[in-house]
């Protein structure tokens, strides 16, 4: 059984005197393995909001599902001013229902992270949502929205491991390097092209590997699982 889940973000903007934003990146694509029997089990898309103007911005945001499974909850992480990260299923920051009504705050000049996860509860499918963003207290005027998709399926066993969509990035780099989440790979070797080992590490997903010490050149980077077995090697370039 083999478990995928991709997705990509894409932001659009609309540009009013209230408020001038920008998202960095904003256009984000990465591909994640996540074990689907464990039911509380989640993903996220990472990036950041950006006020470039020299006013402080006062914002409402909303987590609107175009598409997908019902039950697949969503959360929404922005700075810590503004609530941080507000709890499951929470679709807004103005939300009577559980007492919520806080503004989204940026200063002049700052940014924010802009961070939407979602909890699939063991159920594969394709997520489609928007993240709208408008003026505090004028929420149809909406400024910018974020397109976020999750197309989630999975697995927990290594025998059918799929090794394409486990992928080292950035790749090329000139400083540190991580691998796209899974659930098989603890650690990993890196050597240099004649097979002399570089380093070696325990892995857990989102750690980075610093390799800026590093000579320029081609390296091998040996991904293994809790067994020791190798799961795939892969050459990564630094430059």
């Amino acid at each position: 059984m083999k478990q995928i889940i991709l997705f990509c973000l894409i932001f659009s903007f609309g540009l009013t005197a209230q408020a001038q934003l920008n998202v960095s990146p904003n256009d984000l694509s990465q591909d994640t393995l996540l074990d689907l029997s464990d039911q509380f089990i989640s993903t996220k898309i990472h990036t950041e909001i950006h006020n470039d103007t020299n006013d402080d911005a006062e914002l409402y945001w909303e987590i609107v599902q175009i598409s997908g499974p019902t039950n697949w909850d969503v959360q929404l992480c922005v700075n810590n001013e503004s609530g941080g990260c507000f709890s499951w299923g929470v679709p807004s920051n103005v939300y009577p229902a559980a007492n919520i009504d806080k503004p989204f705050l940026i200063s002049s000049n700052e940014a924010s992270i802009f961070d939407l996860g979602v909890r699939p509860y063991g159920t594969a499918g394709v997520g489609v949502y928007e993240v709208r963003v408008a003026p505090y207290g004028d929420s149809l005027n909406v400024i910018a929205v974020g397109n976020f998709q999750f197309t989630i399926d999975g697995s927990t066993s290594t025998e059918n491991f799929d090794k394409s969509l486990v992928k080292i990035f950035p790749n090329p780099t000139d400083d540190f390097f991580t691998i796209t989440e899974n659930p098989y790979v603890e650690s990993i070797q890196i050597f240099n092209i004649v097979g002399k080992q570089m380093a070696a590490t325990n892995f857990q997903n989102g750690d980075a590997i610093n390799i800026s010490s590093f000579p320029n050149g081609l390296y091998l980077v040996r991904m293994l699982n809790d067994g020791g077995d190798v799961l795939k090697t892969t050459r990564l370039t630094k430059r």
